[in-house]
């Protein structure tokens, strides 16, 4: 299907409904592009219009988005923005204002030794990492170790065993050093903080997704929003150019968007569709959803996945499906097998339930940068960090309630190292 003047102009009005509701977002929550529905609000009005851009270059077959379709992704952004604003209103006592153009000061210390204890957790785990992803390579009987690997745990959801939580702690680790680092700058703090940086990129590698790449660097971000002074709107957007061809160039090492045996010249026509495919593909992808629904719906198999899972596990649900988190492949006419945010929760309840959670999600959003923000809270600083990964997914896939399991064991890790900081710091260690 190509486009005719009818879908050139809806595809107009919803792109400047974005860019009117994002300028409002940024005049109504203080001007800070960081604050959750200001990014919120923009990350869709660019996607959009970078959808728009890419059905008359890059991707010339990509068909029109559906007016319903672009309905949801609208309402969506208004539910987001509400859920910021009811947090926003809310009375908060005994917090003091912080100037928005001055990075925060923790006041909370960090015990350096346990800083470096945790830093020898995740040395002496990655060893057992390794052997645990060598072993399911070995199991997939496919020549390439990275294709092995990522075939394994994807599609045959492989288990690495026990050594799979050092990956989320590895995130945690590193955001622990990143705050250290900034928020003082020694040699030995860089020297710690790089090791953690090299530490969790070998980790992320093995664990052969490059959304773990775009997890780091939202943490990144995230941190330094809140704690370096020469952050802005310049560095973010140099950030996000030199992730997009980084995301690239690994891409072709994985074998992901090109290849690894053939030239630049040859790689780069590849991996530049094979990128503009992972940034806009999936809102055709749910575009076919929605005028294509399916007859049975899921009743909350998506969204509700990890508890229905434990709950099969102790007994108590036995008449619901633990599903596979990866979807069917769809061709339109590009391949892809992801649907962004909405699918999983239109598919389970319904878009009134997709709107809803994503009002729930930024509440949760904006009371976490909030406090980051005036209270200087070690705590909620990496918390909000942490949190802006999913949101920059919402245009990709689901990672809030699929990913659930990964922000129990980040909340877990946290709190303990919080609890253990307390106990390092009144003995002085």
């Amino acid at each position: 299907m190509t486009y005719d003047l009818n879908n050139i102009l809806v595809s107009l009005i919803f792109i400047l409904a974005h860019l009117l509701l994002f300028i409002f977002n940024f005049k109504l929550f203080g001007k800070r592009l960081m604050h959750p529905a200001i990014l919120f609000s923009l990350l869709w009005f660019v996607v959009c219009s970078v959808h728009f851009i890419f059905s008359f270059t890059i991707l010339d077959k990509l068909a029109p988005i559906s007016i319903p379709t672009y309905t949801v992704f609208f309402v969506g952004t208004v539910f987001f923005s509400l859920g910021a604003f009811i947090v926003q209103t809310i009375p908060r006592k005994n917090i003091q204002s912080s100037n928005s153009n001055q990075a925060l000061k923790i006041t909370e210390s960090i015990s350096m030794t346990l800083r470096l204890l945790l830093l020898a957790i995740i040395l002496i785990g990655l060893p057992f990492y390794i052997q645990a992803t060598y072993r399911i390579f070995i199991a997939s009987q496919i020549d390439d170790f990275f294709a092995g690997v990522r075939t394994a745990i994807t599609y045959y959801e492989e288990d690495l065993g026990p050594v799979k939580y050092f990956l989320s702690l590895s995130f945690v680790v590193f955001a622990v050093n990143l705050i250290c680092f900034l928020r003082e700058r020694t040699m030995l703090n860089r020297v710690i903080l790089l090791l953690c940086l090299l530490i969790t990129l070998t980790y992320s590698v093995l664990a052969t997704g490059r959304t773990f790449f775009l997890m780091m660097l939202t943490i990144f971000i995230g941190i330094s929003y809140l704690l370096n002074k020469k952050f802005s709107i310049k560095k973010f957007a140099w950030l996000t150019l030199g992730f997009m061809i980084f995301f690239m160039a690994i891409g072709i090492f994985w074998g992901k968007g090109g290849d690894k045996e053939s030239s630049m010249k040859e790689n780069i026509p590849v991996a530049t569709e094979i990128t503009a495919t992972y940034l806009v593909l999936s809102l055709n992808a749910l575009d076919h959803e929605i005028t294509h629904p399916i007859a049975q719906k899921t009743e909350g198999e998506n969204t509700l996945r990890f508890f229905i899972k434990i709950g099969r596990q102790i007994g108590l649900v036995e008449n619901k499906r633990v599903i596979n988190l990866v979807k069917e492949f769809l061709f339109i006419p590009y391949g892809t097998n992801v649907y962004t945010y909405y699918n999983d929760y239109i598919n389970d309840f319904g878009r009134l339930y997709a709107w809803f959670m994503l009002a729930l999600f930024a509440a949760l959003h904006t009371w976490m940068h909030n406090i980051a923000v005036n209270k200087k809270s070690l705590r909620y600083i990496l918390y909000y960090s942490f949190l802006l990964y999913p949101l920059v997914m919402t245009f990709f896939q689901d990672q809030y309630m699929s990913l659930f399991s990964t922000w129990v064991q980040i909340f877990v890790y946290v709190e303990l190292i919080l609890l253990a900081n307390k106990l390092f710091i009144s003995k002085k260690w």
